[in-house]
């Protein structure tokens, strides 16, 4: 598929020395560049657009779906949260939706807390021992009637490739009743 050559974008001899406009084979060669580079200029300009599931041709969403893990058949929407949850990985808020998910409670059930703590060596190569307790604590309040070893299970395997690996993980799972 050819793109006319009058809806190129950019056009190969508009920039060049009027001296060159009156030869006709330039003209000719920059005619054939720009019936060669439009597609690729015009993918280039809207490729935002192939990126976002929303906007996205049909074809191209099983790619889109593949990059992030999710297979063709599943929706728009199935494949923007696994888009909006690579792009959170590794922050306390995409802990806490995932712990959450996983223990089947709502996020405000979940807290997470941390050290927040950077260290640093002035010597390059420098074995760097953190100065900080690098513990990260996670939280759930479920009601008393849940299985508390079964949600700290849950929450554990949902946590446990998000943190870091020079972190602990701590689990605590307490029992609140709904009133």
């Amino acid at each position: 598929m050819s793109v006319p050559a009058a809806s190129a974008a950019y056009r190969i001899s508009r920039p060049v020395p009027a001296l060159l406009w009156e030869d006709p084979l330039f003209l000719g060669l920059c005619a054939a560049f720009d019936d060669l580079l439009s597609p690729i200029v015009a993918a280039l300009d809207c490729f935002s657009a192939y990126l976002d599931p929303w906007l996205a041709p049909e074809d191209f969403l099983g790619w889109l779906g593949g990059l992030v893990g999710v297979t063709a058949g599943q929706s728009r929407a199935v494949i923007a949260g696994a888009v909006r949850a690579y792009r959170c990985q590794g922050t306390a808020g995409q802990l806490r939706q995932a712990v959450a998910a996983a223990a089947e409670v709502p996020p405000e059930q979940v807290s997470v807390a941390e050290a927040g703590c950077v260290t640093w060596s002035q010597t390059p190569g420098a074995a760097v021992t953190p100065p900080f307790d690098s513990v990260v604590t996670i939280t759930v309040a479920v009601p008393s009637s849940r299985d508390q070893d079964a949600v700290a299970a849950c929450a554990r395997a949902a946590a446990g490739p998000a943190v870091p690996v020079f972190s602990q993980l701590r689990i605590e799972v307490v029992s609140h009743d709904r009133v």
